[in-house]
């Protein structure tokens, strides 16, 4: 028995395992950034469907007819500027708040 041998022969197989499971994450990762990616693309590419659909209805187009063409409305409305809730007018006859910071109004 050669110990110097045996020594060698189970450092090759710690490092060929260290290797395989090094190699395993590596891939996992490079996987885990194409699908970032992906994903990025997708929403800007929903986002730009969402803005040529809503500009195709201001050009006189309806729903119907571009359903007609095949073209199915956007999972999600083009972005834009969001509602200010603070500015938006109540409904007629209610106040603006029913329990503002001054108690419920009577």
């Amino acid at each position: 028995m050669d110990i110097n041998n045996i020594a060698a022969q189970a450092a090759a197989k710690i490092d060929a395992a260290r290797d395989k499971k090094v190699n395993a994450v590596r891939t996992v990762a490079a996987s885990g950034v194409e699908l970032s990616e992906a994903a990025e693309l997708l929403v800007a590419a929903e986002q730009k469907y969402a803005k040529d659909y809503a500009a195709a209805l201001r050009s006189d187009w309806t729903e119907s007819d571009l359903r007609g063409f095949g073209l199915d409305a956007p999972a999600k409305k083009a972005g834009g500027r969001p509602r200010n809730s603070k500015t938006r007018r109540p409904a007629s006859g209610q106040p603006a708040s029913s329990s503002g910071e001054n108690g419920p109004v009577e």
